[in-house]
Parts: C-alpha cells; sequence; structure tokens
C-alpha cells in the first residue's frame, strides 16, 4: 500500500489497484481556486474521493478530477450540492452519515462529526445547489468531519481541522492518525491524544495553501514548534513528518 501527502489535508491512498483521495487540493491559487494543468500534473488517477469539508483547500480541485476520472464523491450535504453546481453525474455523489461505515472498494471509510478550528471563515451550508461560486467564499464549510479510513489491515484516523468533538473520538484506536495543526488550540492536541490512541502521529495542515506551488509549499506552521509541543505533552508518542509529495509504503497485513 502507498499513502501519499498532497499537503494541506490531502492524501492519496493506493491500494489493490485502486486509489482514494482524501481532500485532494494542489492548485494553491486563492483567486484561481482550481488550475487544471497542476491538478492533472499531480493527480493521475482517482476511484474514489472523500471530502473532511467544503472549504475550497480543501474541495477546489474536486470538480476538475471529476473532469477525468470516474471518482465515486463523498461528502456532505453542502459537498455534495457544491458538485451538483458543477455538474457532476448524480451516480457519482454519496452523503455520508455519522458513524455510518463505507466500503469503498478495497477501503473502508468511517465518518465521525467534528469541528473546524476558530474562529472559522465562510461558515454556512448549502440545501441545494448554489447559484454561482466565483470566489473561496463560496465554498462553505458546511459541517467537518475525523475520518477513519482502514485499508490492508491499516488504519488512518484523518482530523484534519484542528479541533474535535471529544466524545465522537473517544476511544479510537488507529496505526496513524494524521492531525492537522494549523490554528490550533492550546488544548487541542491534549485532548485529541486523550481520546485516540495512534501508534504514529502525522501532522497535517501546517503548510501554504495560497501562493506557493505543491512542489515548494513553504511552512507556514512551524514543525519544530509542533515536534517540541508533542515532547512535552506525549513524550513517548510516535511522530513522523512527511513532506509534501511524499510517498509512505506500508507492508500490508
Amino acid at each position: 500500500m502507498k499513502v501519499r501527502f498532497l499537503g494541506i489535508n490531502g492524501f492519496e491512498f493506493a491500494f489493490d489497484g485502486k486509489t482514494l483521495l482524501l481532500d485532494p487540493y494542489v492548485s494553491r491559487d486563492s483567486e484561481r481556486m482550481s488550475i487544471p494543468a497542476v491538478v492533472r500534473k499531480h493527480i493521475k488517477v482517482a476511484d474514489y474521493i472523500v471530502i473532511s469539508h467544503s472549504h475550497w483547500d480543501h474541495a477546489a480541485d474536486v470538480a476538475e478530477i471529476a473532469r477525468y476520472t470516474e471518482a465515486i464523491i463523498f461528502g456532505s450535504e453542502t459537498m455534495l450540492n457544491i458538485c451538483r453546481y458543477f455538474e457532476i453525474p448524480e451516480v457519482r455523489l454519496r452523503q455520508i452519515e455519522n458513524r455510518s461505515p463505507m466500503d469503498v472498494g478495497p477501503f473502508s471509510v468511517t465518518p465521525f462529526k467534528s469541528k473546524h478550528m476558530e474562529p472559522m471563515g465562510y461558515p454556512g451550508f448549502y440545501q441545494q445547489p448554489p447559484e454561482k461560486i466565483d470566489s473561496i467564499a463560496g465554498y462553505y464549510e458546511g459541517g467537518t468531519w475525523a475520518l477513519l479510513v482502514k485499508c490492508g489491515g491499516t488504519s488512518f484516523l484523518n482530523v484534519g481541522s484542528a479541533n474535535l468533538i471529544d466524545e465522537e473520538l473517544q476511544g479510537i484506536h488507529c496505526d496513524y492518525l494524521l492531525a492537522g495543526i494549523a490554528s490550533r488550540a492550546p488544548d487541542y492536541l491534549p485532548r485529541l491524544l486523550q481520546c485516540v490512541q495512534a501508534k504514529t502521529v502525522i501532522p497535517t495542515h501546517w503548510d501554504y495553501y495560497s501562493g506557493y506551488p505543491v512542489e515548494a509549499p513553504g511552512e507556514k506552521i512551524s514543525l519544530n514548534e509542533f515536534c517540541a509541543e508533542m515532547s512535552r505533552i506525549a513524550p513517548k508518542q510516535n511522530v513522523k513528518l512527511l513532506n509534501v509529495l511524499e510517498t509512505m509504503e506500508i507492508a500490508t497485513k
């Protein structure tokens, strides 16, 4: 199995001939939002796309990916209405439900209700397709999910927005905790690690999401400070840093 970090909160899981994308955003342009040439250069195939929430820096490349793949898209009601605005066929849209496992080819994905970090930009919901999306402000948050992905005997819990609902995640065990660290509250990491038992923590959402190319994304959030914080609050916790576009190979069990 191969897992590639796409930057921000994006991951590509490749297993058993299928590819699942989580929050795949590589364009990194707050004006154009999605740049087809960039998307097609870095994302070649997709069978399934799962979106943790529908802000532009998580979702704005989904419509372009859908144009050249047959990917099935899983997301909130708001995310699916954004897909309908971009005329993605209805047969390829699936709404996610809290704690309802989804069999996605060789993958299993279970969503858990979560929270966006605060203060939150562009709050709101779409109960029907929007009339237009011509700026990043059109990508409403629409509800945030933590996502438990299982494949090849390995489990990954993605908590991409540096916040959580403690009771939703209490008691979860996983191999890899993919933890967003941008704009995190002082109590976020201690609370998260109290709820979730993970063999390895991988920080996400530490890079710039606009103005820097995905090949050189910059470090908006200090990884050294994150590692120092982890050393203070959980000195025995294994932490792994992934560069943007780096692929991690994991032996299947």
